[in-house]
Protein backbone atom coordinates (compact mmCIF):
# COMPACT_ATOMS: atom_id res chain seq x y z
CA UNK A 1 0.00 0.00 0.00
CA UNK A 2 2.75 2.44 0.88
CA UNK A 3 4.47 1.98 -2.47
CA UNK A 4 1.22 2.93 -4.20
CA UNK A 5 0.93 6.00 -1.98
CA UNK A 6 4.50 7.02 -2.91
CA UNK A 7 4.27 6.41 -6.64
CA UNK A 8 0.62 7.43 -7.19
CA UNK A 9 -0.35 9.97 -4.50
CA UNK A 10 -4.13 10.18 -4.10
CA UNK A 11 -4.78 7.17 -6.36
CA UNK A 12 -6.08 4.87 -3.60
CA UNK A 13 -8.45 7.48 -2.23
CA UNK A 14 -9.69 8.41 -5.72
CA UNK A 15 -10.33 4.74 -6.51
CA UNK A 16 -12.33 4.25 -3.30
CA UNK A 17 -14.29 7.42 -3.99
CA UNK A 18 -15.17 6.19 -7.48
CA UNK A 19 -16.31 2.78 -6.20
CA UNK A 20 -18.28 4.48 -3.44
CA UNK A 21 -20.28 6.70 -5.80
CA UNK A 22 -20.38 5.18 -9.26
CA UNK A 23 -23.95 3.83 -8.86
CA UNK A 24 -25.39 6.98 -7.29
CA UNK A 25 -26.44 8.60 -10.63
CA UNK A 26 -28.75 5.59 -11.17
CA UNK A 27 -30.49 6.38 -7.87
CA UNK A 28 -28.67 3.74 -5.84
CA UNK A 29 -27.08 4.46 -2.45
CA UNK A 30 -23.35 4.90 -2.00
CA UNK A 31 -21.43 1.64 -1.63
CA UNK A 32 -20.12 0.74 1.81
CA UNK A 33 -16.74 -0.89 2.46
CA UNK A 34 -15.61 -3.45 4.99
CA UNK A 35 -12.89 -2.72 7.54
CA UNK A 36 -14.21 0.84 7.87
CA UNK A 37 -12.71 1.63 4.47
CA UNK A 38 -9.19 0.90 5.78
CA UNK A 39 -6.73 -0.25 3.11
CA UNK A 40 -5.22 -3.67 3.64
CA UNK A 41 -1.68 -4.67 2.79
CA UNK A 42 -0.14 -7.39 0.62
CA UNK A 43 0.07 -9.91 3.50
CA UNK A 44 -3.66 -9.57 4.12
CA UNK A 45 -4.44 -10.04 0.41
CA UNK A 46 -2.18 -13.10 0.15
CA UNK A 47 -3.88 -14.70 3.17
CA UNK A 48 -7.32 -14.11 1.61
CA UNK A 49 -6.13 -15.67 -1.65
CA UNK A 50 -4.70 -18.70 0.17
CA UNK A 51 -7.86 -19.17 2.22
CA UNK A 52 -10.09 -18.87 -0.84
CA UNK A 53 -7.92 -21.37 -2.70
CA UNK A 54 -8.24 -23.89 0.16
CA UNK A 55 -12.04 -23.51 0.08
CA UNK A 56 -12.02 -24.03 -3.70
CA UNK A 57 -9.84 -27.16 -3.39
CA UNK A 58 -12.21 -28.60 -0.76
CA UNK A 59 -15.12 -27.88 -3.10
CA UNK A 60 -13.68 -29.54 -6.21
CA UNK A 61 -12.44 -32.53 -4.21
CA UNK A 62 -15.88 -33.07 -2.62
CA UNK A 63 -14.62 -32.39 0.90
CA UNK A 64 -17.36 -29.87 1.56
CA UNK A 65 -21.00 -29.44 0.57
CA UNK A 66 -21.23 -27.75 -2.83
CA UNK A 67 -24.55 -26.16 -1.93
CA UNK A 68 -25.81 -26.40 -5.49
CA UNK A 69 -22.58 -25.21 -7.14
CA UNK A 70 -21.82 -27.16 -10.31
CA UNK A 71 -18.35 -28.66 -9.85
CA UNK A 72 -17.93 -30.76 -13.00
CA UNK A 73 -14.62 -29.93 -14.64
CA UNK A 74 -11.96 -31.24 -17.00
CA UNK A 75 -8.80 -29.92 -15.39
CA UNK A 76 -8.81 -30.53 -11.62
CA UNK A 77 -6.67 -33.63 -11.17
CA UNK A 78 -8.10 -36.23 -8.80
CA UNK A 79 -11.40 -34.38 -8.53
CA UNK A 80 -14.38 -36.72 -8.26
CA UNK A 81 -16.17 -34.23 -10.52
CA UNK A 82 -13.60 -34.52 -13.32
CA UNK A 83 -15.02 -35.28 -16.76
CA UNK A 84 -13.35 -36.68 -19.83
CA UNK A 85 -13.34 -34.62 -23.01
CA UNK A 86 -16.14 -36.83 -24.42
CA UNK A 87 -18.26 -36.38 -21.29
CA UNK A 88 -17.73 -32.63 -21.39
CA UNK A 89 -18.62 -32.52 -25.09
CA UNK A 90 -21.84 -34.43 -24.34
CA UNK A 91 -22.76 -31.88 -21.65
CA UNK A 92 -22.23 -29.01 -24.08
CA UNK A 93 -24.15 -30.74 -26.86
CA UNK A 94 -27.08 -31.46 -24.53
CA UNK A 95 -27.54 -27.76 -23.76
CA UNK A 96 -30.48 -26.05 -25.44
CA UNK A 97 -29.80 -24.21 -28.69
CA UNK A 98 -29.32 -20.47 -28.48
CA UNK A 99 -32.44 -18.52 -29.26
CA UNK A 100 -32.81 -15.09 -30.80
CA UNK A 101 -30.96 -12.32 -29.01
CA UNK A 102 -33.07 -10.09 -26.78
CA UNK A 103 -33.33 -6.41 -27.58
CA UNK A 104 -30.80 -4.41 -25.55
CA UNK A 105 -32.32 -1.51 -23.63
CA UNK A 106 -30.80 1.88 -24.49
CA UNK A 107 -30.38 2.41 -20.73
CA UNK A 108 -27.15 0.37 -20.87
CA UNK A 109 -25.53 3.09 -22.97
CA UNK A 110 -26.17 5.88 -20.44
CA UNK A 111 -23.00 7.53 -19.15
CA UNK A 112 -22.54 9.34 -15.85
CA UNK A 113 -19.63 11.46 -14.77
CA UNK A 114 -18.77 12.11 -11.15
Amino acid sequence: IEDVRRSRPGHLEATVEWFRKYKVPDGKPENQFGFNGEFKDKDFAVEIIKSTHEHWKALVHKQTDAGGIECRNMSCCNSPFQLSADEARAVVQSAPVFGTAHQVCSEVDKWHFI
